[in-house]
């Protein structure tokens, strides 16, 4: 792979959601493995919008149905050619893209131009699995990411939607933004119907409830103009008659949107607020652990808007790691915005490291091979699936090298962040 490949990140826009950043080789065996859907929108450095997914990269095409057979009594109905789907070849240059990297052809039924090693369940971990690991786990986390199953199976709900015309600069990766309050979903008339003093003190009541709120207390100094906005646009579904759990879920919700639109603030933070949300994300999956185990699952598959975290999160105390947790990631967020740092990519000598963390915690090659597959993982009982994700981060921060531990939690933070 050229230096300009290994540069480029990848970010995919699906049914209203954003995910990414995957690097070009991890998004190679994303490709390869035909998890991209043709409703997909496609996004780069250099794109100056989105564009649709079969515009980027080549789709299988089925073959042409034969003829069906001259009409007769008993002549059996038409059927599909026994052989599989041809693969035809679309140069991804030629759309506008880069030359090479991504757009490779991918020839006739000849098998796609990466094809991602498989691991190997020989005695110990080999030498090469650390390159092998970063592809397999990149391409893994958007796979989940985007409904594929597996560790990270996160899908925020978020309030937002892709805008209909998104301008980017060089480099720039454009986010699905909140919808601001000219989009707001409350009915005019819900909103015309109240009285001022009302939803102002109805938005008094819920700054009270919701202010003294770890994670809302650095939302609140950060973002004011948009936390008065929230709390503007709750106390008008209050209006309208909305249940306590809906206006909760309306809360959650809108902190992901945040959250998702500010992901690369997070990434540029300092490298003790990066190791600071790893510890805070794993400190919550052992809490959420000890109170249930359902809980714990869902705030991986589903993440904070799940049923099961909102009933945690009615609680303050058992609530307490999760506001910890999503105040992690806003701080980190402030951190970036005021003071971005720049990061170095992971190496291949890096994932040898934590490969070795892993082996420590008791991890065989077979435990590597199940976290890597998101089929076999979506096999696993929910018991299994948060230990290994805790033991996943936990690894992550035993790593004894600064330096080392630095670039591996950039890079196992971007779906925290971004999910």
């Amino acid at each position: 792979m050229t230096g300009q490949q290994a540069d480029i990140q990848w970010y995919i826009a699906r049914e209203g959601k954003q995910h990414g950043p995957l690097s070009d080789a991890e998004m190679r065996t994303f490709v390869a493995q035909g998890h991209l859907k043709p409703t997909d929108l496609i996004w780069r450095a250099g794109f100056a919008d989105w564009r649709p997914a079969p515009a980027v990269f080549p789709f299988p095409q089925p073959d042409a149905a034969p003829p069906p057979p001259p009409a007769a009594p008993a002549a059996p109905a038409a059927r599909w050619p026994e052989s599989g789907p041809s693969q035809h070849a679309q140069n991804y240059g030629g759309a506008g893209g880069h030359q090479g990297g991504m757009g490779e052809s991918y020839g006739g039924d000849s098998q796609p131009s990466f094809d991602p090693e498989r691991i190997r369940t020989t005695d110990g971990f080999d030498e090469g699995r650390g390159s092998n690991l970063r592809r397999i786990v990149g391409a893994l986390t958007l796979i989940a990411l985007l409904g594929g199953g597996g560790w990270y199976f996160w899908q925020s709900g978020a309030v937002s939607s892709l805008q209909d015309s998104i301008s980017s600069a060089d480099g720039e990766v454009p986010t699905v933004h909140a919808p601001d309050a000219s989009t707001s979903d409350t009915p005019l008339s819900a909103q015309n119907a109240a009285p001022a003093a009302e939803l102002n003190a109805s938005a008094q009541e819920l700054d009270a409830k919701i202010g003294q709120l770890a994670a809302w207390v650095v939302v609140k100094r950060e973002f004011p103009d948009w936390y008065a906005q929230k709390l503007n646009e709750a106390a008008n579904l209050k209006a309208e008659n909305k249940t306590e759990a809906e206006i909760d879920q309306f809360f959650a919700e809108s902190l992901v949107a945040l959250r998702r639109e500010h992901a690369n603030d997070a990434l540029a933070s300092s490298t003790p607020h990066l190791k600071q949300v790893a510890t805070a994300f794993l400190q919550n999956l052992k809490a959420l652990s000890e109170k249930s185990m359902d809980a714990c699952y869902s705030f991986i598959s589903q993440g904070e808007t799940s049923a099961a975290v909102l009933e945690v999160l009615q609680s303050p105390e058992a609530g307490a790691p999760v506001q910890a947790q999503v105040a992690s990631i806003f701080e980190a967020i402030a951190d970036g915005r005021r003071s971005p740092t720049a990061h170095d990519k992971a190496v291949k000598e890096d994932y040898d490291v934590l490969v070795q963390e892993l082996t420590k915690l008791g991890w065989q090659p077979n435990d590597l091979q199940v976290f890597s597959n998101p089929s076999l993982l979506g096999k696993e009982p929910p018991q299994r699936v948060c230990q290994m994700v805790q033991d996943w981060f936990l690894a992550h921060l035993s790593v004894p090298d600064a330096s080392v531990q630095e670039r591996l939690l950039v890079e196992t933070l971007k779906p925290v962040v971004s999910g």
